[in-house]
């Protein structure tokens, strides 16, 4: 049949796939990553073109040095591109210092350099593409013989080396590092078991300094941070720097400086060990600090008062802590109510948040420490002048000794202190700005008694827009909360304008188009009493007047309306300037 030639080449193509040994997958390189599970690695991530971390060459322990060869060196690198290798004599490069810097996959993996400054200085190039690669690891061998000679091989891409160079003067290397460029990120393997390279090269591990030597000490004797035994007073002392009260969100924004002392007999040290080192300061310095807070706290200031802070030990074991231009927020009413001559007292209350089973810490104010008055210098920047500061110790009022209340809010401690800051308006400014247009208006409307016809209207429609005007732009100024003497002071002299350009409209009625009605008797009796006319600084009236005021009694009528008015006018106006405070 047709079919059995097929069957037995079949079968004979299974059994010789059978006999084939299975390989290992791996690249073009012939290199897997079950094999550089054996090696050491190093990783960059951080972007950008630079050296960061130095491994020393061990030359004496280079179990593959061959005859008349100074150096052989074998690692792996997974990348896309710039794969940067540098070997130098020293640790500690200078920008023009000679080196040797070795660039595979250059120009985005289009060519490979040696060169013999870092960035510069290019010495041998070789044009091939694409040596590198994210998905399977590329080995790198460099060998520098005795004759001066520095080859750079690829092993799986051809015998011949990729790159060489011969150097008249030849360096001894003592260190390599390894980098990329811009944005790429590599993983180099090195010291690998499996091809023998295995003890080449190790992390540079220098000595301690002085200062690392006692920051570990301190870390170490801080014992995590926790409580000094037998701490119960904390020393501080502050200088104001700005301080900015908003009247209508009872709003006080404080910016200081601010010290803390205290006493820490686990963080003394003696000087001889450490170099004469008397005091110590260091960003990663991790010791106990208070938690301060705000307990009237408003905004960003609620919560942990302390966000950003220098911290300074003493060989005695004394620590200050120093926080430059300390923004604390709290909450002040205005009770004074006597707008724009307020004088009020803002407070900042401070204490230390603590644990339940940890002792109360006693804030101590040291006036002694201060080295100018806590006021200063101070930026006013809303108006507000200091006039007096004051520190208060506080105590708990209640039966609790608790740092919250049942309600779960913050509550005054004995220890507590209140940092009181007496302020007080700038009211000249105020007096000019607002004082200054009432009384404008009082002389405007007194002086429309002595004229007539359109000049006295013009007087009072004047006094009118003043007042108007005066009265839109003083509630920017003044507290929504209350109402203050000044506008009730606003409030009297419109209510007098109005009244007295309706006495106007009257008198003119009264002398130009007077009722033909005949008067009342006891008007002109009114009209004629002498009595009156002396309190309203009338004439007497004579034989003549007499008739006159019988026959027409009506312009008569606004004389003395006018005068009583005057009168009355005055009146109110001086019991307004000694109510207001004019």
């Amino acid at each position: 049949m047709n079919y059995i030639p097929w069957l037995i080449n079949s079968a004979l193509v299974f059994c010789l796939c059978l006999a084939l040994p299975a390989h290992t997958a791996a690249g073009r390189y012939n290199i897997s990553f079950a094999q550089l599970d054996s090696c050491e690695s190093y990783t960059i991530r951080e972007a950008g073109y630079a050296y960061r971390d130095f491994f020393m060459v061990h030359t004496l322990d280079n179990n593959q040095i061959k005859g008349k060869e100074r150096l052989h060196l074998k690692f792996y690198v997974l990348t896309s591109m710039d794969a940067h290798i540098l070997l130098s004599v020293t640790n500690r490069l200078r920008p023009n210092d000679r080196v040797y810097e070795i660039v595979i996959g250059a120009g985005g993996n289009t060519f490979s350099a040696i060169r013999t400054a870092m960035g510069l200085r290019r010495v041998s190039t070789n044009q091939d593409r694409n040596l590198l690669s994210v998905f399977e690891p590329t080995p790198i061998e460099i060998v520098q013989t005795q004759d001066a000679e520095l080859f750079v091989y690829i092993p799986g891409f051809k015998t011949e080396p990729l790159l060489q160079f011969m150097d008249a003067s030849p360096l001894t290397i003592n260190y390599i590092s390894f980098s990329s460029f811009g944005t790429n990120s590599a993983r180099w393997f090195y010291d690998c078991s499996f091809d023998g390279f295995d003890k080449e090269i190790s992390k540079e591990t220098a000595a301690l300094s002085v200062e690392q030597l006692l920051l570990a000490n301190l870390v170490f004797q801080g014992e995590n941070s926790s409580v000094p035994v037998n701490l119960t007073t904390i020393g501080f002392h502050f200088q104001a720097r700005s301080i900015a009260y908003e009247q209508a969100n009872a709003l006080l924004s404080t910016r200081m400086h601010l010290m803390l002392h205290w006493q820490d007999k686990r963080l003394s040290w003696d000087p001889e060990d450490f170099g004469q080192l008397n005091s110590f300061e260091h960003p990663l310095l991790q010791i106990w600090t208070p938690k301060l807070t705000v307990l009237n706290g408003a905004m960003d200031s609620l919560g942990e008062a302390l966000k950003a802070y220098e911290l300074r030990v003493f060989s005695d074991g004394n620590v200050t802590l120093y926080a430059s231009n300390l923004e604390l927020s709290s909450w002040c009413v205005d009770s004074a109510r006597n707008w724009p001559k307020e004088r009020i007292e803002c407070n900042v209350e401070i204490g230390v948040l603590r644990q339940p089973s940890e002792s109360n810490l006693i804030l101590n104010y040291e006036r002694q420490r201060s080295p100018i008055a806590p006021n200063e210098h101070v930026n006013t920047p809303s108006g507000w002048t200091i006039v007096g500061v004051s520190v208060v110790n506080l105590g708990n009022d209640t039966d609790t000794a608790g740092r919250y209340s049942d309600q779960g809010r913050l509550q005054t401690m004995t220890g507590d202190v209140s940092i009181g800051f007496m302020l007080q308006r700038n009211s000249a400014f105020y007096m000019s700005v607002f004082y200054m247009p009432l009384i404008a208006c009082e002389i405007f409307i007194i002086l429309s008694f002595v004229l007539r016809s359109t000049r006295r209207s013009a007087l009072i429609l004047i006094a009118i827009l003043i007042i108007s005007w005066a009265l839109m732009y003083i509630t920017r100024h003044a507290s929504p909360h209350y109402v203050p003497a000044l506008m009730s002071g606003y409030k009297v002299v419109m209510i007098v304008s109005c009244y007295c350009y309706v006495l106007h409209i009257c008198i003119m009625w009264l002398e130009c188009y007077p009722p033909r009605s005949k008067a009342p008797a006891f008007l002109a009796t009114l009209i004629n009493s002498n009595l009156l006319r002396c309190v309203l600084g009338l004439r007497y009236a004579d034989a003549n007047e007499y008739c006159d005021i019988q026959e027409k009694p009506w312009p008569h009528l606004a004389k003395i309306l006018n005068n009583l008015s005057f009168v009355g006018v005055c009146i109110a106006f001086g019991v307004m300037t000694v109510t207001s405070g004019v």
